[in-house]
């Protein structure tokens, strides 16, 4: 009886084998697979008896890391940002950009590697201060193939966090594929929906599958990173704009258009220690009470007493001009309080003459300066359109460059 079990046994395991070569497929393709290979990020089990595993695929595995953009491919798709962006996760105030590294695996049944392929891709987006809408031009490059990888397809679609949406994935949600060297160029639209006075913060997370076609199985399990954090608004100028969060605004006011205005807030910030605002250790804030606070702070550092400004003959059409701005918290100060300068220009060459100490001397809070009236106000303007160029809200620090 027991001879009979064992014949018995023997012929069922003749006739899966029987089938399973029917059916084209090994029983060591057919056997399951064993625990998933280590390190090589998420991974997925081929099906038993599934075209991946009759090519001796066990597993597929996907891995994404930040990388710095390939040159080539930084050279199509820069153009739209004009910041810096030297590695994979870089940024300033209006451009960021993004470089991932993916890579994919093929292992067959026994953990064995049989196949790999590495694209690189990078993102480059500027950010509009005029328009809650946004573009990253994207481009991904196969630089790697090993193994039976010959081929590799790969998409790309993003979310975002606060008030925003995407528009349809890269490629229009179709994977690319790729052979070794191959590149393709593509985009991800973002649109920030928020309303007039509203702010919102965004954050877009990405998602990507990737596979070796020459292995089949399928994609891995999708690989996901987070982008930059960005802010967009509607509460500075006619329309909404965005900037990309952690970088201080700044203003900068050119001394070859705004002369004495420039000379006298650049003389504020190298000598007064106690007045030497706008600087990057020591930044203004933009001033929460609006024009009608403004200008009662600017009366309080020009025209009221004790010690009005007086205009002084030798400055032609002279004005008074007020650092720190009326227009930010720290502004306001009595002018008794201030040192009083005179910027002059001689020989073309810049020298400030001071022309009353402040009680406080070097620890002065503010200078007020004989600034002829169309540089006064001319700076004033350009403050005015830094403020919706770099969205500076109520109450956000910012920076005052002094630039040639």
């Amino acid at each position: 009886m027991k001879r009979v079990r064992h014949l018995l046994a023997a012929v069922a395991a003749l006739a899966l084998t029987a089938t399973l070569l029917a059916l084209g497929t090994s029983p060591a393709a057919a056997a399951p697979a064993k625990a998933a290979p280590k390190g090589y990020g998420t991974c997925k089990a081929t099906a038993p008896g599934s075209q991946a595993r009759r090519l001796g695929t066990g597993w597929t595995c996907a891995k994404a890391a930040p990388a710095a953009p390939v040159p080539f491919t930084q050279r199509i798709v820069r153009g739209v940002s004009d910041g810096a962006c030297a590695n994979g996760r870089n940024s300033d105030r209006h451009n960021y950009c993004w470089g991932e590294k993916f890579t994919n695996w093929a292992f067959d049944t026994n953990g064995k590697e049989i196949g790999r392929s590495v694209v690189e891709a990078v993102s480059f987006a500027r950010l509009s201060s005029s328009s809650g809408k946004w573009t990253e031009n994207i481009a991904v490059k196969a630089t790697e193939m090993g193994g039976n990888a010959k081929t590799v397809s790969m998409d790309l679609s993003a979310t975002c966090s606060g008030l925003c949406t995407v528009d349809a994935p890269a490629w229009g949600g179709a994977p690319v594929e790729l052979a070794l060297g191959d590149e393709k160029t593509g985009n991800l639209s973002f649109t920030s929906t928020v309303t007039k006075g509203n702010s919102s913060f965004i954050s877009p997370t990405y998602t990507s599958f990737g596979e070796i076609l020459d292995a089949g199985g399928g994609p891995a399990n999708p690989v996901t990173w987070n982008g930059h954090d960005l802010r967009c608004d509607a509460q500075v100028g006619q329309y909404p704009g965005c900037i990309v969060m952690g970088h201080m605004a700044n203003v900068t006011i050119r001394e070859s258009a705004y002369g004495a205005a420039a000379v006298a807030y650049g003389w504020a910030q190298s000598n007064l220690k106690g007045g030497n605002f706008g600087t990057e250790t020591k930044p203004l804030q933009r001033n929460s009470g609006g024009k009608t606070e403004a200008a009662k702070k600017r009366r309080q550092s020009c025209t009221a007493a004790p010690d009005p400004f007086k205009k002084d003959p030798s400055v032609t059409d002279d004005s008074c001009d007020e650092f720190p701005f009326a227009s930010s918290v720290q502004g306001g100060t009595n002018g008794s309080e201030c040192t009083e300068i005179i910027p002059r220009k001689t020989a073309g060459v810049w020298h400030v003459d001071v022309v009353r100490d402040s009680p406080h001397g070097n620890n002065a809070p503010c200078i007020r300066a004989h600034v002829p009236l169309p540089e006064n106000t001319g700076a004033g303007g350009e403050l005015g359109r830094a403020v919706v160029a770099d969205r500076i809200l109520e109450m956000e620090w910012y920076e005052v460059i002094i630039a040639p």
